[in-house]
């Protein structure tokens, strides 16, 4: 027989001894999260605005396109569930996206002409106050 039908045999082996009693099994719990919820057209919207995000720039954090985020925000398509889960994550965790990602993200609440965040182009060279990752 194959080694595969002999990793079946053994596994189905200690199976029958560990119901019977015999032997003890490594476990493991393991906690599953429910689903994320769904978010509307609206909602997607307010949660890009409320982190202060042109849609290009939402675009590049959730890596998708920014045609995916018009999209959204137009009620035209859907998040797929993937999508939903960071959604969620942006929605409920944004602070640790930013500690994850080393990156200050500061709102500039003065009147001076100085680049925000949400104009700077990705791969642009603009002084603004920022860890980078190297």
């Amino acid at each position: 027989m194959g080694k595969m039908f002999e990793l079946l045999k053994q596994g189905l082996e200690e199976a029958i001894e560990y119901h019977r009693g015999n032997i003890q099994l490594r476990t493991k719990e393991v906690y599953i999260p429910d689903a994320p919820k769904t978010y509307s057209a609206k909602e997607i919207k307010k949660l890009r605005e409320r982190l202060n995000f042109s849609q290009k720039n939402f675009a590049s954090w959730l890596n998708v396109s920014l045609n995916t985020v018009q999209s959204w925000e137009q009620g035209v398509r859907t998040p797929n569930h993937a999508a939903l889960r960071l959604l969620e994550i942006f929605d409920k965790g944004f602070p640790a996206i930013e500690q994850i990602c080393k990156v200050e993200h500061k709102v500039e609440k003065s009147k001076k002409k100085v680049p925000s965040f949400n104009s700077v182009e990705k791969g642009s060279k603009v002084a603004i106050a920022a860890k980078t990752r190297h």
